[in-house]
């Protein structure tokens, strides 16, 4: 049993209008959720469904900008970016060269590398040139991110964590961007080796459990830096570690059950080192099809609970890398479409 793809296609499109009331938690980070919905409808070549709200969408985003100070541009780079919803009280504006203040962001109005990297997909997928984006300003702020002592990247300037979900965001805007100048990639390399386990693959930060997720913020960065050398002293055990994650779907942990948005954070890290031919991808396929909501036509994380955006965003990535016939080709280490991503990118990548 697959997924039907008329009815998580509407999942989709209803969830751009509306979410329900628990989604409010993950309000400050709504740039991810417009890109789950955005970038599904893409994967599902149905994004003639946004036409009349596209540039309403691009000019959503552009609102989520944060500028530079008009008067002093220098004083303030590390603020720089996209924050995932405005900030209390703020004015509503989708004026691409509208600055936040005279003098500079709020002091509690922040970006955040995952929510950059979404804004930038976001506008890709619709069609966007970035010609509104303050590319030198975002540039500059991830400079200020990537800690001196050991290369990692915190989400925010001078806040929050810092592991390998910044990292790999850091990395990906950078490729977006075509500038790693904000990025020293041999402290993040250096990084990257620290947080790999004894299973042979990644934990989120050093001597963490390895998990799906971290492996694939692994992987990728080192795709995106052109450096999928690093691994090739341990290749085969993290092949080994992939593989055993298949159950029926696959799971993110050692004993774990399966979940569906591991089609793609395992499914992705095993195409990128060119070894899914070992997984069953019919029983993947399965899988994801028997967590489909019948009713709401969303997928789940696992059968017989509620769907949400993000597993059902991820599941249908994570089934382009077995060809399904109705899901567009992705680029594994941008999680963004061949169709979206162009041919100079794919030729990038897939030549490193």
């Amino acid at each position: 049993m697959g997924i039907n793809e008329e009815k998580l296609a509407k999942f989709f499109q209803r969830s751009l209008n509306a979410l329900p009331a628990p989604y409010t938690s993950g309000l400050p980070n709504h740039l991810s959720l417009v890109y789950f919905v955005v970038s599904g409808l893409d994967l599902l070549n149905k994004t003639d469904i946004l036409e009349k709200e596209k540039q309403d969408i691009i000019n959503w985003v552009y609102s989520r900008q944060i500028l530079p100070s008009k008067n002093n541009p220098e004083i303030n780079f590390e603020n720089c970016g996209f924050r995932g919803y405005n900030f209390l009280g703020q004015e509503f504006c989708c004026d691409k060269n509208v600055h936040t203040s005279e003098t500079g962001p709020l002091e509690y109005d922040l970006p955040s590398t995952p929510n950059t990297y979404c804004a930038l997909l976001i506008l890709r997928i619709l069609g966007d040139d970035f010609s509104g984006v303050n590319k030198r300003a975002i540039i500059e702020s991830l400079k200020q991110r990537q800690r001196e002592s050991d290369g990692s990247f915190s989400g925010s300037p001078n806040v929050g964590d810092y592991d390998l979900r910044h990292l790999f965001s850091a990395c990906a805007i950078s490729f977006l961007l075509e500038d790693w100048s904000g990025v020293n990639k041999e402290k993040a390399i250096s990084y990257i080796r620290s947080c790999l386990s004894y299973e042979f693959a990644f934990g989120q930060v050093p001597q963490q459990e390895a998990h799906g997720g971290p492996t694939y913020c692994a992987i990728a960065s080192l795709s995106l830096m052109g450096r999928l050398d690093v691994l090739d002293s341990f290749k085969e055990g993290l092949t080994f570690w992939l593989v055993k994650k298949q159950i029926t779907g696959f799971c993110g942990r050692t004993n774990k059950d399966p979940d569906t948005c591991y089609a793609f954070w395992i499914g992705a890290s095993l195409k990128m080192i060119g070894r899914y031919d070992l997984i069953d991808f019919d029983s993947i396929n399965g899988f994801v099809g028997s967590a489909q909501h019948e009713a709401i036509g969303g997928v789940a994380k696992e059968p017989g609970q509620l769907p949400d955006v993000m597993h059902s965003y991820l599941s249908l990535a994570g089934l382009s890398f077995g060809n399904h016939p109705s899901v567009q080709p992705i680029i594994p280490a941008l999680n963004l479409s061949e169709r979206a991503s162009g041919k100079d990118w794919i030729e990038k990548l897939t030549k490193k």
